[in-house]
């Protein structure tokens, strides 16, 4: 048997791997809302989510091919060094 106590719920969410899964969860978050603001009305409802990457692009993630196509070309609009889009139909 374990010396360990067990941990509380609160402690396991403000520690290691949750906690940094958390902050991470709560920045995609902030940057698709960002991102949202930024596109045209009819492409905001279909973008999924977004992810600033390392080297200054964006991670878009579309729930339609037609409406990843579209976004693929506001790269200057979104202030972005270039943009990877993603299809990942919802339900």
């Amino acid at each position: 048997m374990s010396d360990k106590a067990p941990k509380s719920l609160e402690e396991l969410l403000t520690s290691g791997r949750l906690a940094a899964l958390g902050v991470e969860a709560r920045r995609r978050r902030q940057t698709t809302e960002e991102i949202r603001a930024l596109l045209p009305e009819d492409a905001a409802e279909h973008l999924v989510s977004a992810a600033r990457l390392e080297d200054g692009g964006l991670l878009l993630t579309m729930d339609a091919s037609g409406w990843a196509a579209r976004v693929r070309y506001l790269t200057d609009e979104l202030g972005a060094a270039r943009i990877k889009v993603k299809v990942s139909p919802i339900g």
